[in-house]
Order: structure tokens, then C-alpha cells, then sequence
């Protein structure tokens, strides 16, 4: 009797200090879900895009509003105003990383030793100053960043040629491309689609796109770790993921060390150097924080800029209008003689804006990377303890019809002004673009990828005329496939080379 009347007592206990663990989401808008379950089988979306559920959800519930996923909570931010605060004005605040009911980003991550997913630190900022200073260096009067994207553009440009007029589907070409952007910056050599070291990337970029979304498939691991002994499909995709993971930074390592052994003083150093030199003189920074480093940068670099130009090809083919018009630019700012340069962009006004469109049509992280409170704040007026994790849905600060005309519809010049020219910084429509977060913890390679997708749409527009092939797809936003990392379904275009005499040997 003894024994039943303490079992009564601490589940009472246990379920009193929950509710006033949670006192604090009364506070908060949110949709009614079950007793345990929460709002588990309302995000359970038929096309998994859960960023476009918020955005459903936040015409009744306003900017700010709560989500529970079994004993998962967490907050969902839809305004500009909710957003910009939280990033911005409170970034410090909000600059840390969930830690608590997310055992597929903590199994991922191990431990949250890498650079995107850990919680602000004296190693966190060791390794994120020595990133910032390497991109600084290929930053420095642009033409390290030309140099740098030039040379993967030219292969680019040649694989596309080598088709002729035939239809293809440009993904993998795009993808093998900006990788090699991506593995030049980190160890400063290029590979080929066929090499053992890009099918690992490939192999870990899809699991990790796939299986760490906020909510949808694999959540269940969060809140009941204990099913990855009972054959969970997820845990063994992440477990998969992280022995691919392994190999692929075997041969990376293995490449940098015989570099070192080499002490050619006048080989280039990637950002992977960088760091094992960090290794050997800074206590806080051990291998697995550089390997898990490396398998953010490599992954966030390439997934975002080869999904985001894939989706360009996509609705360039069918904007023949836009097309012409940008070739009109390149042709006028440039001409046929050389190649683009990143000096050229303030010639090329109608090219610039329409990266600011890609990157706001698109929204590839559509949920961007989630925040956390490090300390007692406040959003929107309402009190948040420290831990709680926060989801800014820059898919609808990026789609917001009370903001945007036609926010579903690809049009660049909303960026323009009267006169034609690009709208400044302080511009509303720019304050309202966010593709990369903003305030302590946004992305970065924000001035690279932007660099890099101006290159690659300018250099397309200067030399072939891009039509659409018989594998058709939508290029409207709506449609694209769920993930970390947005994605289009697979398409086929036909290119005819307008110029001839440019990117050969």
C-alpha cells in the first residue's frame, strides 16, 4: 500500500513540475492538440512542407505562436517583426543552439562539436574567427572569390557544351560544380562526379537533408531516444550517415596531412589546414571539432547554391522575357570579349536584383538553422525562459502577401527603383530578405554564396540561351520537395551556346 501511495505521489510530482516547467507556453498562441501527443499529428503534413503549415497557421494565430511535438516544444516566429527582433535586436539572447529533446541533432553532431549546431563558446568562437578570417582572405578586392568560382564555372560552362543541343537534367553537373567551389575554399582541390570522396558527400548530404527536420520524420527520436534499439529507420539512417561521414573525412585528412609532409610553402591552404594547425595550438580544439566543422561548411555551401541555381535554370526556361533581358545586361556591362567579374555587378543591376529574387522565390532553408534563449528574454512582449528553442520561418517572411506583391511570382525588379538601379540596404524589401539569418549568428559564407550565384547567373546569361526540355516540372516555390534543404523535382532544359569564344582551354 506503501509502495502504490509513493508511485501516486511522484507521478504527481513529476507531473506538476512539468506544467510548471511549461507555465510559460500558456502564455503563448497555439493550436489545440491531444492530451501527451500534442500537435504531433497536425504537423504531419501530407507533402511534409511544415514551413508552409506555419504559415497557414500564423494567418489565425498571428506572428508568434507555440508548437508541441510530444515533450517537445518549441516557439515559431513569422513576422518581420518577431524575426528581426529575435535576430537583430535580441540576438545575443537567441544566439544559442537547441541542446534539449533533439537527440538526432546531439547523435548527428556528436555532442554538438561542430560549428553551426553548438551553443556559443570560447572553441565555438575560436573556430568560427578562423573561418571568418580565411573567407576574409578570398574576400579580399574580390579576386580570390572570382578565381575561386571561375574555375569551377569554366567546367560548368564545358559540361553543359559537351551536351550539344540535347535535353539534360543540369543537377548533378550544378552539384559537382559548386562542391568543387566549396572543397576548393576548404582544401583547395577540385574532384570529378566519379570520385570515391564526392559519392560520400552525396550519400550524406541526402540522409542529413532528409532526417534532422524540426518536426515530420525521425521527431519521434527526440522525445523516445530508447527506439534506436528497437530498428527505428531513422537512427539507422544517421548511423549510416555518420560512418559515411568517417570515410569522407579520412581521405580529407589523409590529403591535408601529406600536404603538411610535403611543406610546399607555396601551396595554397584550404580552411582545413587552418584548423589542424588550430588543433596542434589551441587546448579547446580537438579533430572532431574541425571534422564535424567540415561536414557543415561542405554540406550548407553546396546544398543551398546548387539547389538555389537548379531552381533558377528551372524558371529562367520558362521567363524567356527575364532571359532576354538579362543578356541585353551582360552583353552591354560586359560584352562578348571577356569574362564576368564581380567588379561588374554595379553595371548589372538587373542581374543583381535577380540573385535578391532567387534567394527570397527559392528560400531553400526555408526554416533557417533553430535558435534557443541562453538567457530570460522576451519576444513580442512575452516571456521566455532559458533553453527554449525558436524557429524563425523565413519562407513566410520571404512569401508574405500583406509584404510581398505576388510573392509567388518570380519578379526581380521588385529590388529595382525608379531609375533602374538596385535598392539600398536600409530599403524595406531588403530589410525584409533574410536568406542567411542575420545578427551573432548568421551565415558565414553570406558574401561568397552571394558572389557565387551573381557569377553563375551572369556567366549563364552571357553565353547560352536556356530553354526548357521535354522532363517539365513547376517552378513555382509551392512545389518544391521537403527538407532541411529545399529541392525541385528533376527537370531537363536544352542550352545553345550564344558565345563560343569564352570558358574554353
Amino acid at each position: 500500500m506503501l509502495f502504490q501511495v509513493g508511485v501516486i505521489c511522484l507521478v504527481l510530482f513529476l507531473s506538476w513540475r512539468y506544467n510548471q516547467a511549461r507555465a510559460w507556453l500558456k502564455k503563448f498562441p497555439q493550436k489545440k492538440g491531444l492530451p501527451v501527443l500534442r500537435n504531433f499529428f497536425q504537423v504531419q503534413v501530407k507533402d511534409h512542407r511544415i514551413e508552409k503549415l506555419f504559415t497557414e497557421w500564423s494567418r489565425e494565430l498571428g506572428g508568434v505562436f507555440a508548437v508541441q511535438i510530444l515533450n517537445k516544444s518549441f516557439i515559431v516566429l513569422n513576422s518581420f517583426e518577431a524575426i528581426h527582433e529575435a535576430l537583430v535586436e535580441k540576438g545575443e539572447s537567441f544566439s544559442g543552439r537547441p541542446q534539449q529533446s533533439c537527440f538526432r541533432l546531439r547523435y548527428y553532431t556528436r555532442g554538438f562539436s561542430d560549428l553551426v549546431f553548438t551553443n556559443p563558446s570560447p572553441r565555438w568562437k575560436l573556430m568560427r574567427k578562423s573561418a571568418h578570417r580565411h573567407i576574409r582572405m578570398f574576400g579580399s578586392g574580390f579576386k580570390q572569390i572570382e578565381a575561386l568560382n571561375l574555375s569551377a564555372i569554366k567546367e560548368l560552362v564545358s559540361e553543359f557544351r559537351r551536351r550539344g543541343t540535347k535535353p539534360f537534367d543540369p543537377r548533378n553537373d550544378i552539384h559537382s560544380a559548386i562542391m568543387n567551389i566549396m572543397m576548393s575554399l576548404l582544401v583547395n582541390r577540385k574532384y570529378k562526379a566519379t570520385d570515391e570522396i564526392f559519392g560520400y558527400f552525396i550519400e550524406m548530404e541526402k540522409i542529413g537533408n532528409e532526417n534532422l527536420t524540426s518536426s515530420g520524420k525521425g521527431v519521434e527520436l527526440d522525445a523516445f531516444p530508447w527506439l534506436r534499439f528497437f530498428g527505428n529507420s531513422t537512427f539507422k539512417k544517421l548511423e549510416h550517415q555518420r560512418l559515411t561521414r568517417d570515410k569522407l573525412w579520412k581521405l580529407v585528412k589523409d590529403q591535408v596531412m601529406e600536404d603538411f609532409r610535403q611543406g610546399d610553402k607555396n601551396q595554397a591552404e584550404g580552411l582545413a589546414h587552418v584548423w589542424f594547425k588550430l588543433i596542434e595550438e589551441e587546448p579547446l580544439v580537438e579533430e572532431l571539432n574541425a571534422k564535424m566543422s567540415f561536414s557543415n561548411l561542405i554540406i550548407a555551401g553546396t546544398s543551398t547554391t546548387s539547389n538555389s541555381f537548379y531552381m533558377f535554370l528551372n524558371i529562367l526556361s520558362q521567363h524567356p522575357d527575364l532571359q532576354s533581358k538579362l543578356q541585353e545586361e551582360v552583353d552591354s556591362a560586359v560584352g562578348p570579349n571577356r569574362c564576368v567579374s564581380l567588379d561588374d555587378k554595379s553595371r548589372m543591376p538587373l542581374t543583381h536584383a535577380t540573385v535578391l529574387e532567387i534567394l527570397r522565390y527559392t528560400t531553400v532553408v526555408p526554416l533557417g538553422i533553430p535558435h534557443a534563449s541562453l538567457t530570460t528574454t522576451s519576444i513580442s512582449g512575452l516571456s521566455i525562459p532559458p533553453g527554449v528553442q525558436v524557429l524563425n520561418n523565413l519562407w513566410a517572411l520571404h512569401h508574405d502577401d500583406k509584404f510581398w506583391e505576388a510573392p509567388y511570382e518570380f519578379k526581380p525588379e521588385r529590388f529595382l527603383d525608379a531609375d533602374g538601379d538596385v535598392v539600398s540596404a536600409s530599403h524595406p524589401n531588403r530589410k525584409h530578405l533574410m536568406p542567411f539569418g542575420a545578427g551573432p549568428r548568421v551565415c558565414v559564407g553570406e558574401v561568397l554564396a552571394i558572389g557565387r550565384i551573381f557569377l553563375l547567373v551572369a556567366t549563364t546569361s552571357q553565353v547560352f540561351n536556356v530553354d526548357q526540355g521535354p522532363v517539365k516540372v513547376s517552378c513555382d516555390a509551392r512545389d518544391y520537395g521537403h527538407g532541411l534543404v529545399l529541392t525541385s523535382e528533376d527537370f531537363e532544359i536544352k542550352v545553345n551556346s550564344r558565345n563560343d569564344s569564352l570558358y574554353v582551354d
